[in-house]
């Protein structure tokens, strides 16, 4: 498993793209990884808008380690109320996995976000997600390209 906080780290920089979120419609995304706070710590910011203006969602997601050096991952989004815990899934060198909820049980929420490099400068951000007692299907997708600094 990769160090999450690593591989962003070696990606900071502000990244564009379109995307179709998960009812069809497309949209502009933004996705912005900050440089790590300290060696501990780093976050980034996503927001999708829709081609009318509508925002469709914005999340801000931290990754940090614990003083017992475990990673954990918060993300806040204007979609789900509260806190939103996940904790890292199979990568690899060109992909970060972030699993929330138990992918098991079809009676909980559940979502998978994966964020894949093809290069330095472009990404494929994607969501899966079910609701209780549906089955888990690819939702939503935007190809990112980095903006030069």
């Amino acid at each position: 498993m990769i160090d999450p906080i690593g591989f962003l780290a070696g990606r900071a920089g502000r990244y564009q793209g379109m995307g179709v979120s998960h009812d069809g419609r497309d949209f502009a995304g933004v996705l912005v990884i900050d440089p790590p706070l300290n060696p501990a710590t780093l976050s980034y910011r996503f927001t999708a808008t829709a081609t009318d203006g509508e925002l469709l969602h914005t999340e801000i997601a931290c990754i940090g380690r614990s003083p017992t050096g475990q990673i954990e991952i918060v993300h806040i989004s204007n979609n789900i109320p509260g806190l939103q815990h996940f904790r890292p899934g199979a990568s690899d060198d060109d992909e970060l996995v972030l699993i929330h909820g138990n992918l098991a049980d079809p009676q909980c929420f559940r979502e998978v976000v994966r964020l894949m490099f093809s290069n330095e400068t472009t990404v494929r951000l994607s969501y899966e997600w079910a609701t209780p007692g549906e089955a888990m299907v690819p939702r939503s997708r935007v190809d990112l390209v980095k903006e030069p600094a």
